[in-house]
């Protein structure tokens, strides 16, 4: 990570579109990015925040000051790039999904970790150009070694790498790509501004949270012994694995008093906000549509479910925020980065019990809605200690812990043997039977604000960084709703579309196959392929292609 060669002029002016006002700690981190004197920034800010729009408004000033020339985006799922896209188009920048070279109206390119772990070379950039990466919940480039490697070798000459993250500590070893570490590669990560869940709440950016949780009586048979056994109860890991198994299964009385305290406490919300919805956290695919099914039959009302393996997730997700359908049922798809704000009410009947998913989950609950006096959510969990103690610890700022692989926290690896412990307890070859659950509430966890007003704490690393002149000025006005650039592009050069007709005609009078009339059209025009094409350009295509066609030729 080397220091910047020129540093910026202290006296930045922020322009934002007519209409947007941007929170103090935004404003605040912007002028922190500003005196960086280093190509990496790294921010730490909890779901709810607004880290998107922070990012976006630093993106645009930073094109409209001249010290970058393009943008790249970075993120874990395609819903969540979708959602780039759509607030980037919301300061009338668009930004190109589909190609490694994005067309000329696109000020960058947006595509998952995941394709870029699998196109590398094409990434690559082949021009001069000083570019912005935005790594969105940059702790996902630890998940796998081939993305990290993509990342440093796509970007590791980027001009500026920003990085985001509302939950960035890890249950592993694996060192996240840029991220700066006390003791080099071990030790506490160096977040460059850190905006946590009390801040935010104290700022009235976030809702306070509720967990309502619940102990019982569990029993089932394993090898042909019965056990029974409570959260309260001492348990060695293997059985307590079979514990939350048994807790969790949607047949037991257990989930359903769940389910149905959870759906009353929603019920009860809608009589004043009437499109409140809740989601049920999930194990796997088979799970979800059993607690789809229970939530089905004991209230008459079918959930939205959503899955990974639902090529129309995405869609699923949109069409639910909109909407005002009570429940939705998920596994991970919705436990990061999804903005839907009128959720309200959770419960996680998850057998992950990692620190970060369980923050995940919590963040989907406290989106503001705009009007609404009472924004309180409520995450209904188990009383399974590990949970009990991430609900307690929630207004406790915490940061990736990095170790040598010898020195990991014994806690942590008690967490991968619980969870190898888990999926062995899955296996069919193992014989294990449910045999009853029971539940009763114990107490409420309240997350609400903070007792003292005395501002970030111990990472009040930039407040004093902040310019004086750092004050919005009115830029553009944000154009109105509309699809997003490439939705555009997609209509026009959709199969039995008027290009795809026009290129059928001239195949079809010239003898040419309709590679060798795009590659004509492509080198008319300048571009590698159609994709490439700007929106004005493919309405030129579509013009030459008549041309082609009265007059014989190009």
């Amino acid at each position: 990570m080397g220091a910047l060669g020129t540093r910026p002029d202290r006296q930045v002016r922020l322009r934002v579109p007519v209409g947007f006002e941007p929170r103090v700690w935004a404003k605040q981190a912007y002028a922190a990015y500003t005196q960086h004197p280093f190509k990496d920034f790294s921010v730490n800010a909890c779901p709810g925040a607004g880290k998107t729009k922070f990012a976006v408004m630093l993106a645009y000033n930073e094109l409209r000051r001249g010290t970058i020339d393009r943008i790249d985006i970075v993120g874990p799922s395609v819903h969540i790039c979708d959602q780039w896209m759509r607030e980037f188009a919301s300061w009338g920048l668009a930004l190109d999904p589909e190609n490694a070279h994005e067309s000329n109206d696109c000020v960058g390119r947006v595509f998952t970790y995941q394709r870029l772990g699998m196109d590398v070379n094409s990434f690559i950039a082949r021009d001069r150009r000083r570019t912005l990466v935005i790594l969105d919940e940059v702790h996902h480039a630890g998940d796998s070694k081939t993305w990290g490697e993509a990342l440093r070798l796509v970007y590791g000459a980027a001009h500026r790498r920003l990085m985001l993250s509302g939950t960035p500590f890890r249950s592993d070893n694996n060192p996240i790509p840029f991220v700066r570490y006390q003791d080099g590669d071990s030790g506490l990560s160096v977040s460059d501004y850190t905006y946590g869940y009390g801040e935010a709440l104290r700022d009235g950016y976030c809702a306070p949270l509720y967990f309502p949780h619940h102990d019982g009586e569990f029993e089932w048979e394993r090898d042909g012994k019965s056990f029974s056994a409570s959260f309260s109860t001492f348990l060695e890991r293997n059985l307590e694995a079979d514990r939350l198994r048994t807790a969790l299964e949607p047949s037991g009385a257990y989930v359903q008093g769940l389910l149905r305290e959870a759906h009353a406490q929603l019920m009860e919300l809608r009589q004043t906000h009437p499109a409140a919805a809740g989601i049920l956290f999930g194990r796997d695919v088979e799970n979800v549509q059993q607690l789809a099914d229970t939530m089905r039959q004991m209230t008459g009302i079918q959930p939205v479910i959503v899955t990974n393996d639902l090529t129309e997730a995405g869609s699923l997700i949109r069409e639910f925020r909109e909407a005002r359908t009570p429940w939705i049922v998920s596994v991970k798809m919705i436990s990061e980065g999804v903005d839907i704000p009128r959720l309200r009410v959770g419960v996680f009947l998850s057998n992950v019990r990692t620190e970060l998913f369980f923050r995940q989950a919590a963040g989907r609950l406290v989106r503001l809605v705009q009007g609404l006096e009472d924004q309180s959510g409520y995450l209904y969990i188990p009383s399974d200690p590990r949970l009990v103690r991430y609900a307690v610890e929630m207004q406790t700022e915490r940061k990736h812990f990095l170790e040598l692989r010898q020195k990991l926290l014994e806690g942590e690896l008690e967490l991968l043997a619980a969870q190898r412990e888990d999926r062995a307890s899955d296996s069919e070859d193992v014989p294990y039977r449910f045999l009853r659950s029971q539940g009763n509430r114990v107490g409420v966890i309240d997350s609400g604000p903070p007792a003292s007003g005395d501002g970030q704490g111990l990472f009040d690393f930039t407040v004093e960084m902040m310019p004086e002149l750092l004050e919005p000025v009115p830029a553009a006005p944000a154009p109105a709703a509309a699809p997003l650039l490439h939705e555009q592009k997609d209509r026009i050069r959709k199969r039995g579309g008027r290009i795809s007709s026009l290129v059928n005609d001239v195949s079809a009078r010239h003898g040419l196959s309709f590679r060798q009339v795009h590659g004509r059209l492509n080198r008319s025009q300048g571009v590698r392929s159609q994709s490439e094409c700007t929106l004005d350009q493919l309405l030129e295509r579509e013009q030459w292609l008549e041309k082609w066609l009265r007059q014989g030729s190009l």
